[in-house]
């Protein structure tokens, strides 16, 4: 069996594509699939940081 490692991902608008996607994870037609958002970090103290922050709440440093 040969594998791939074909980035997918700029198929997302296409609306066949992601459901050929839920229906592979999930076993379901029409099953929307779920993209984690990557946590934010404070560049100073590493403590997480909401995506509305400019600023870190604990040290104060600006949120990139």
């Amino acid at each position: 069996m040969v594998g791939s490692c074909l980035d997918l991902r700029g198929q997302r608008g296409d609306s066949e594509t992601m459901n050929a996607f839920g229906k592979i994870l999930s076993g379901k037609s029409n099953y929307k699939t779920v993209e984690s958002i990557p946590k934010k970090l404070c560049s100073g103290c590493k403590k997480e940081l909401k995506a509305q922050d400019k600023f870190c709440p604990e040290c104060g440093a600006k949120a990139q």
